[in-house]
């Protein structure tokens, strides 16, 4: 994966003309998100998503980015995205899924990994919840843990830097969830924290990835993104 999202970059960076030549205007990337959740996963990248397009706003070419939240399972993601594609007017140069393993089983989550890739999709999965990602801006966790947890820790970083009301819990529907992760965490952090327990796992001869509990490679997909901002 990490071969073909270099040579993504390299095309996308495009070639020095020849003395005569005419300069051709690259291709503006077309990218589909398709995540399992409804909500979460899609409020983040909505966020993301309206940063570059401020960012594009005045310029000729733009960036298009299509985010589909779908409330479907781990198997199903694939099905979905192929129907997509077949309605899609022009074709997309990059398309990511994005699901979590939750109460999915060992062989549900890998099987939906491999198939994934197999039609030459990118995934961002998320073991266990979409939360770890939103949690390694603040702290990096290299042991499994519930939702339940996962909510206590937002919620304890999000009151004392004064974003939740006294009383108020995190909630995975919160709009703004990207725009509060800029202001009050740390994306360079999280990037690094995911890297690292990825690393981890691997190091520890862990191949598995129902098994790499917890883990992201949802980093992967912001990196390309943060290459817009």
């Amino acid at each position: 994966m990490s071969r073909d999202r270099d040579e993504f970059f390299r095309r996308r960076k495009g070639r020095k003309k020849k003395r005569g030549e005419a300069i051709r205007q690259p291709e503006p990337d077309r990218y589909l998100i398709v995540t399992e959740g409804e909500e979460t996963e899609t409020n983040y990248f909505e966020g993301m998503k309206r940063k570059i397009n401020a960012q594009y706003a005045n310029r000729i070419t733009q960036i298009r980015i299509d985010i589909e939240g779908t409330g479907r399972n781990t198997n199903s993601l694939v099905h979905f995205v192929e129907k997509i594609m077949n309605r899609s007017v022009n074709p997309y140069s990059r398309i990511w899924v994005v699901f979590d393993k939750d109460d999915f089983s060992d062989d549900q989550f890998n099987s939906a990994i491999a198939q994934a890739e197999s039609k030459g999709y990118q995934v961002g999965w998320t073991n266990e919840a979409f939360e770890l990602w939103f949690l390694l801006h603040f702290e990096y966790l290299n042991s499994g843990i519930s939702r339940e947890q996962y909510i206590e820790k937002l919620t304890g970083y999000l009151s004392s830097r004064g974003v939740l009301k006294k009383g108020d819990k995190y909630d995975k529907n919160m709009a703004y969830i990207y725009e509060i992760l800029m202001e009050h965490g740390d994306m360079e952090r999280a990037i690094g924290n995911c890297k690292k327990l990825i690393e981890m796992h691997e190091a520890n001869g862990e191949h598995s990835y129902a098994r790499m509990n917890p883990a992201s490679t949802v980093y992967k997909l912001v990196e390309e993104l943060k290459e817009y901002l």
